[in-house]
């Protein structure tokens, strides 16, 4: 029985011996998590740059469909669009109460009739309407921090012209002159 004991102790320890070899070195994982950071490095910014784009698609939609509102408006009445009443003969404008994603996540959206800045329905961006010089002019400004990409547009009703134009930098870009 004790040699039985004996050979049972030796080959455990043999076995136990061969499993701390096949084990990972100090350099080995130090290696391995340098190489995870320098990816991570990588990856980040890379989402960080999708996910304000992604927002920003958001503002490009609504700014072009504010433009083309007040095209049809000005095709129909023969006078330019100047806030939200006149384009809400075209479209249903949505907003919400409060500047931030977080608060607006919770709310429902509320239809905007009158004035000419409103909040968009996510909150990421103050929409400001303003006319002057024959032309409608929309600015999606982000309300976040840190500042994502804005979105400008305008409509001229003398040319018929209308731009839509995307922020390359945080920020809102220079208003089009349509």
């Amino acid at each position: 029985m004790k040699n039985t004991l004996k050979l049972r102790l030796l080959d455990y320890i043999a076995k136990r011996n061969k499993n701390i070899d096949s084990a990972f070195t100090l350099v080995e994982l130090i290696v391995v998590v340098v190489i995870i950071g320098i990816l991570s490095s990588i990856a980040v910014p890379a989402f960080r740059n999708a996910s304000d784009k992604a927002r920003q698609k958001e503002a490009s939609t609504l700014i072009a469909t504010y433009v083309k509102a007040s095209q049809a408006y000005f095709t129909e009445f023969g006078s330019a669009a100047q806030n939200a009443q006149h384009l809400s003969e075209y479209i249903q404008i949505t907003g919400c109460d409060k500047a931030t994603t977080t608060e607006c996540a919770s709310l429902a959206p509320k239809a905007i009739t009158s004035g000419g800045d409103w909040n968009a329905p996510s909150g990421a961006f103050k929409i400001k309407m303003t006319y002057g010089s024959n032309q409608t002019r929309f600015v999606a400004d982000p309300t976040g921090s840190p500042k994502g990409r804005g979105v400008t547009g305008c409509y001229n009703n003398q040319t018929g012209a209308s731009k839509v134009i995307d922020a390359t930098s945080e920020g809102t870009p220079n208003t089009p002159s349509c």
